[in-house]
């Protein structure tokens, strides 16, 4: 009997049905990068170890410190290059062998808290359209809390609440933890923003430990989690009420806008005149159904006597209506009025200015608060200046 002799299409078709229908999607290989090449703004390597060897090739955009003998774990899929003939990994994501340890364990407690319900929707807790009071939990260092108190000033301002912990180190996740509980116990607190800025796999171990997400996962207080770049997810994102890309972006996730505000209230006022006006249409109406009965049609002498009683009661109507509908209008002004009485920035443009300490980025109010040659930061209405107190002197402001 002759066999069948097949074509190297058939062939490779065959391998390549026999390597999708092994399901070796998204798996993570271990190994060392040699051969490494860049072609067209695509990266071919090979991934090895002691006995073995694995054609890659990354589509990605973060390629920068890729070099050969470097240790790495991918993730990928296996296909094969018909062209070629040969099979490949197909590379969606590469980390480095230093975090390869925290990273497998970092999957291994998402997968367990995902299986644990977690992560479900349905423990979502709302955020406040308006927030009374607003609690940040992040260093008191650096440019995060600066960012996120800016954006809340000039958006929506609002009651501010800062506790500082430690965001990275030994012995921080107890901050977070402590900081995130003690809020809990307050009655005055609507929101938490729980922030840190950009950093490497392991400065952000603190947001994947378990401790830290079941803290987060039982907070009453719905919480906010802004962690790292917008590329970078922790445990603590997954498990919180809702996740910023950025600290900034969690601050104009927070409180509405000016705009927003106002588109509300213009909203709220035409819902007020419609239901004005389909009052009165209703009315009206009523009175064009009463005056089209028989018997007032045929009775002249007691719509005469009633005439000038209906036109005063329809005036009435309208006078009344248009007096509700100012009144309406003046209280919204005059809330609107207050909002815009309570912004910081009118405050600063009536020449007052709010002073901080450099040392810890604190605002005082009083000459004991500071010392002669410390530098302090001065906020005006048109941006800040950095000083250095010369001398100080107390006064009674009461006496002038």
């Amino acid at each position: 009997m002759l066999r069948k002799i097949l074509s190297v299409k058939e062939v490779v078709s065959f391998i390549r049905d026999a390597i999708e229908n092994a399901n070796l999607n998204d798996i993570w290989v271990e190994g060392e990068i040699s051969n490494f090449k860049e072609v067209l703004g695509i990266i071919y390597f090979d991934l090895k170890d002691e006995e073995s060897l694995l054609r890659c090739v990354y589509f990605g955009k973060n390629k920068e410190n890729l070099k050969n003998g470097m240790k790495v774990i991918v993730k990928g899929d296996i296909g094969v290059y018909e062209k070629k003939g040969y099979y490949q990994l197909y590379v969606k994501e590469i980390k480095s062998h230093g975090v390869g340890e925290l990273f497998i364990k970092f999957l291994e407690l998402k997968e367990k808290l995902r299986k644990e319900g977690l992560f479900d929707e349905k423990y979502k807790k709302e955020t406040p359209k308006i927030p009374s009071k607003i609690a940040i939990i992040t260093s008191p260092d650096g440019a995060v809390l600066h960012d996120i108190l800016n954006i809340i000033s000039r958006r929506f301002p609002t009651n501010i609440l800062v506790a500082p912990v430690r965001v990275q180190g030994e012995g921080c996740e107890e901050e977070i933890i402590n900081a995130i509980n003690e809020i809990n116990k307050r009655n005055d607190i609507d929101l938490i923003i729980l922030a840190r800025g950009g950093g490497s796999w392991e400065d952000l171990q603190a947001f994947n430990e378990e401790k830290v997400a079941r803290a987060i996962f039982s907070s009453r207080i719905p919480i906010i989690s802004a962690i790292g770049h917008e590329t970078d997810f922790t445990i603590s994102d997954f498990v919180a009420d809702k996740r910023a890309s950025t600290p900034s972006a969690a601050a104009e996730m927070a409180v509405p806008s000016r705009e927003e505000i106002l588109s509300m209230l213009d909203l709220f006022l035409k819902r007020i005149i419609k239901v004005v006006e389909e009052r009165i249409n209703l009315y009206k109406r009523i009175i064009d159904g009463i005056m089209k009965r028989k018997a007032f049609l045929h009775a002249d002498e007691l719509i005469l006597g009633k005439a000038d009683e209906l036109n005063y009661k329809i005036e009435k109507i309208k006078s009344l209506s248009k007096i509700y509908i100012e009144n309406m209008k003046n209280m919204i002004n005059i809330r609107f009025e207050i909002l815009n009485a309570l912004s910081p920035y009118n405050i600063l443009s009536r020449g007052y200015s709010i002073c901080f300490r450099v040392r810890d980025n604190k605002v005082f109010n009083s000459v004991e608060d500071i010392e002669v040659g410390e530098e302090i930061r001065i906020v005006v209405k048109d941006g800040d200046a950095k000083c250095s107190v010369k001398e100080k002197k107390k006064s009674d402001l009461k006496k002038h």
